[in-house]
């Protein structure tokens, strides 16, 4: 399982850092904010993944899982989490305080709609193999990606209601729900 627990870390990690840099070239290109946000939030999830890495290599090494790089994973992700919470409300704030009607390309849409099925199908596989580890860290990331997933989805159809319906504010209200949710789960998860 230690081994499930390493490739699910690097996958997550490639995902992470592929879809986030394209995510943030595509916003800057098309000047959707939101787009590019999505990005950024995506290289602090690639964070995360990288101290998974490092956590479980030094597992397989020593053939046990260490409770101090299980300690510094959670850290990491949680404060991931919390930090993915924070830039989504001041992102938000700022596209409400300021009304636009951002602009995706079709391939910023279909990068929206990859990300929403490969971070849940991610955060499925964290948490079940975090439960055979067991780890808290991994488990933890797993939500981490399940709120990339549900930013992803709010990025696709924030963009669509915008262009079909005028609906600016959609897209930033949403997000706000979902970032002061990645919050108090990062806040449950540091607490326990």
């Amino acid at each position: 399982m230690l081994r499930a627990g390493l490739r699910i870390s690097i996958i997550s990690l490639s995902w992470t850092l592929l879809a986030g840099s394209c995510a943030i070239a595509l916003g800057a290109e098309d000047g959707s904010l939101t787009l590019a946000a999505f990005g950024a939030i995506g290289l602090l999830d690639a964070v995360g993944s990288t101290a998974l890495v490092v956590h479980f290599k030094h597992a397989l090494r020593h053939e046990t899982i260490s409770e101090g790089h299980e300690r510094m994973a959670l850290r990491v992700v949680t404060l991931g989490m919390a930090g993915v919470g924070t830039g989504t409300i001041a992102i938000s704030a700022l596209r409400l305080a300021t009304p636009s009607s951002d602009r995706s390309s079709a391939a910023g849409i279909a990068l929206a709609a990859a990300s929403i099925g490969v971070l849940a199908a991610l955060a499925a596989r964290k948490r079940a193999v975090a439960r055979r580890v067991p780890s808290q860290a991994l488990n933890a990331d797993g939500w981490l990606s399940a709120v990339g997933a549900g930013l992803a989805g709010f990025t696709l159809a924030g963009t669509a209601l915008t262009a079909a319906y005028g609906w600016w504010w959609l897209d930033p209200v949403a997000a706000l729900a979902v970032a002061v949710g990645a919050i108090a789960v990062s806040v449950g998860l540091i607490s326990n």
